[in-house]
């Protein structure tokens, strides 16, 4: 038999590491802060519309008296969803961070993979912050206006 020259002298490949994040979480972590934005002004929109505007004219006060409240409840609710995005996010993010090999010479290397995984934990944490931002200032005005006003 005779051997290769490349199979005697190649060093040994190093197993492949374990993810250090779901794929799961670094999409939740990327797109579900604007859905909850979303959902948000679709949801209060279509809220208010319908009950300060029921015909031609505007009304001066909502149809039914629980619109404020129904639409400061799906805030919270989506906040806390893009929030969760976020913090989801920052963890992922932190946990490529760590998970960052060193090479001899001192500079950070990481497997093709690995850099994908970096890369979305990184966006999901700048679009997360951006839309956790967003739901907060498009509830604001639910706190402080007239409901028909908005």
């Amino acid at each position: 038999m005779m051997a290769t020259p490349h199979s005697r002298h190649a060093p040994p490949r190093p197993e492949p590491r374990q993810p250090v994040t779901g794929l799961a979480t670094l999409w939740f972590g990327l797109f579900a802060a604007p859905a909850a934005w979303a959902l948000q002004l679709i949801s209060n929109y279509a809220l208010l519309a319908h009950y300060c505007y029921p015909r031609n004219t505007p009304l001066s006060s909502p149809a039914f008296g629980g619109t404020r409240a129904v639409a400061i409840i799906v805030s919270v609710v989506l906040l806390i969803v893009a929030a969760l995005a976020l913090v989801l996010a920052i963890r992922s993010w932190r946990a490529t961070k760590r998970s960052a090999t060193h090479t001899s010479d001192g500079d950070a290397s990481t497997s093709i993979g690995e850099g994908r995984v970096r890369f979305m934990a990184q966006a999901g944490v700048l679009v997360s912050g951006i839309f956790v931002y967003g739901v907060v200032m498009a509830a604001l005005p639910l706190l402080s206006m007239s409901t028909c006003t908005l």
